[in-house]
């Protein structure tokens, strides 16, 4: 008898071990952007709030692992809450940076993705320091240099504030004289300039948008002198000594 119970329990334990599965890792995506590209840099006014939403997409493997997630390296100044965070995706979670007075500049940051027994993910990333009125930044004068589909040529601007935080006019804008003051918006939290569409004097008309930093602002824009010019495609450039 002890024999044939033996028996049963061997085979029991062998088809056991012959259905027994092993555990696929949960595998998944981690981005900060609407493109679902990866994790990309982020833009925060000096004194001023961010909100970004990291996304954690579900791919394949396990289904009851959670993934954590620990933000690292802020910059003085600056905290986020909460610095981290875990659950089963897919799921998004927002992380919202605050800033008082930071620093100027880009700083590296780290998003490092964990599962239980499982290497973690780092993803490096920039968190790039404006002032809260950019604006600022390009007060003064300045020598600009365009490149249009009609020529390449220099000229010296004049930019200055106006009342309304991160709007500036250029005078001078793309040379067309003293009579020409182009209007553009500054975005603090993009690192991204608008020009919406204007006429700015001497009958040009305008509208463009283009990308700055603390020393560099490019705009990319459409110009016509009216009535019945041909438009002209421009990259104005002003580099700031």
């Amino acid at each position: 008898m002890k024999k044939i119970v033996f028996f049963f329990l061997t085979l029991c334990a062998i088809n056991f071990s012959c259905t027994k599965q092993t555990k696929i890792p949960v595998s998944y995506s981690v981005t900060n952007n609407t493109q679902d590209s990866g994790v990309t840099d982020i833009y925060l006014p000096d004194t001023g709030t961010l909100d970004m939403t990291v996304l954690v997409k579900f791919l394949t493997g396990a289904t009851n692992d959670t993934v954590g997630l620990t933000l690292s390296g802020l910059p003085a100044n600056v905290t986020v809450t909460p610095n981290s965070y875990k659950a089963l995706p897919t799921y998004s979670q927002d992380f919202i940076f605050t800033s008082v007075t930071a620093p100027l500049g880009t700083f590296p940051l780290t998003l490092t993705s964990s599962v239980s027994d499982e290497q973690s993910a780092i993803y490096r990333f920039n968190m790039i320091i404006l002032p809260a009125n950019s604006a600022n930044i390009f007060s003064g004068n300045f020598t600009t240099h365009n490149a249009c589909s009609s020529a390449d040529y220099s000229y010296t601007v004049t930019c200055y504030t106006a009342d309304t935080v991160n709007v500036m006019y250029i005078n001078n804008f793309g040379g067309y004289g003293p009579e020409a003051n182009a209007m553009i918006f500054f975005n603090p939290y993009t690192g991204t300039v608008t020009m919406p569409q204007q006429t700015i004097g001497n009958g040009v008309r305008l509208n463009g948008s283009g990308t700055y930093s603390q020393t560099t602002l490019t705009i990319n824009y459409s110009a016509v002198i009216t009535p019945g010019g041909v438009p002209d495609n421009c990259t104005a450039t002003i580099v700031k000594p």
